[in-house]
């Protein structure tokens, strides 16, 4: 559907849109790994909410919405992070980009790439020494133009359940 640019707007989402933001991450979510159990559903909203309650307080969380005719169809969130400095990351303040997200209906707009330009410019205003994140296929792209590369460590996981 192309957009009539003139009805969308984007804002800095505050406390006031935990809701929104974790209605919207569920529908991220379920699109891109799985429908889970009821049970485990319900203990994500429950972590999402604790968690952006904190970090809206805290300011370790920024988020940016894109609104169509002010109805919320984008969506963006950087985590903070901070951990002692080094050589490459010498302040230690690093951003971790994830949530980015549009709906269906509204992708190809350019609606992500905004959310994403805000999310950079926000990072900069904050002195961050680095910006990283996870990409989907689709997402790739985006950030690519963006000049995101692959980092030069390989990066190492253990999942702990």
């Amino acid at each position: 559907m192309k957009l009539d640019q003139t009805k969308l707007s984007l804002r800095k989402a505050s406390s006031a849109d935990i809701e929104t933001l974790i209605e919207h991450r569920i529908i991220f979510l379920k699109e891109v790994h799985c429908n889970p159990s009821p049970e485990l559903e319900a203990t994500v909203r429950k972590s999402l909410r604790q968690y952006l309650a904190g970090a809206f307080k805290n300011d370790t969380f920024v988020s940016w919405i894109a609104e169509y005719e002010n109805k919320p169809v984008g969506f963006s969130g950087m985590v903070i992070r901070e951990q002692p400095g080094n050589f490459e990351l010498p302040t230690g303040r690093t951003g971790y980009i994830l949530n980015m997200f549009t709906l269906r209906e509204f992708r190809q707009n350019g609606i992500g790439s905004s959310l994403f330009q805000k999310l950079l410019e926000e990072a900069k205003l904050r002195g961050l020494d680095k910006v990283e994140l996870h990409a989907t296929k689709d997402g790739e792209p985006v950030y690519r133009k963006f000049k995101f590369t692959e980092p030069h460590d390989i990066a190492l996981e253990i999942i702990l359940k």
